[in-house]
């Protein structure tokens, strides 16, 4: 009977203290689940630094300009950090691997003009557009393209990763060939010397890269395409910050002030 008692009591104590774990481990999950979400805010605020990646390959959004990193998403992003008070480390990541890049930590969000479907929602979190960079394409004068049925059969450049090689591989199925680019500029003159018959990109970055290049002009928007910065998913306090900074901008026509710099 004694023997009874004491593996009963035995049970009970190992009970209590197998309680008493499992409610430390769910305490522990519901205290540190949410500030998970703040830690990126929370960091960029105390060290004063925001770390912001870019691919500085897409004027007049980013680019070099004798060496220095120029264009609309710098202005624009440093304006944001000023209004945050911190400063920003710009890290510039190939465009091909900078979704990679947020996602594994190696920056803050992403200020590269990404134009927002459904496969990057998916992944990685939007702001607010900023900008709508509709695609169009870029042909020689005199050419008779004009709507994407005229590419039938047609030569086309792209930039690698840009709305511009989507709208061609996911929507005009019957072009003979797609040339993917680097950067657009190389794209352009390769349209310049007759290597493809048009390139098909965002067309403020045609109207932008096409400045002293001979003989070509642009046709009408054929899809609009907005853009926006990008967080990690988890990061919802950075994105409504970031989105509270955007929409004072938009009101205060800072935005359209760069408009008028970088795309007039």
């Amino acid at each position: 009977m004694r023997s009874d008692q004491s593996n009963l009591t035995q049970c009970l104590r190992g009970l209590r203290v197998l309680s008493t774990c499992v409610a430390a481990l769910v305490a522990s999950i519901l205290v540190t689940k949410p500030a998970a979400a703040q830690d990126t805010l929370d960091k960029i605020k105390k060290a004063g630094v925001m770390v912001v990646g870019t691919s500085a390959a897409y004027a007049p959004f980013e680019y070099r300009e004798a060496g220095k990193l120029v264009g609309f998403d710098i202005d624009m992003g440093e304006e944001i950090a000023r209004r945050m008070g911190v400063k920003i480390n710009w890290v510039e990541i190939d465009f091909k691997g900078i979704i990679a890049g947020l996602r594994s930590n190696r920056v803050d969000l992403l200020i590269t003009a990404m134009t927002k479907t459904p496969e990057r929602a998916q992944q990685i979190e939007f702001s607010e557009p900023y900008y709508n960079a509709g695609v169009g394409a870029a042909k020689k004068k005199g050419s008779p393209i004009a709507k994407p049925a005229d590419l039938d059969g047609k030569i086309v450049g792209v930039q690698i990763g840009s709305s511009g090689e989507r709208y061609v591989r996911g929507q005009l199925k019957s072009v003979k060939e797609v040339k993917s680019y680097d950067t657009i500029l190389l794209a352009l003159k390769d349209l310049e010397i007759g290597r493809v018959h048009a390139v098909v990109n965002p067309l403020p970055s045609i109207r932008h890269n096409m400045k002293g290049l001979r003989d070509i002009e642009i046709t009408e928007i054929w899809s609009d395409s907005t853009v926006g910065m990008n967080t990690r998913k988890e990061d919802t306090a950075l994105m409504a910050e970031l989105n509270k900074h955007l929409v004072d901008l938009k009101k205060e026509g800072f935005l359209d002030k760069l408009d008028k710099k970088w795309f007039n």
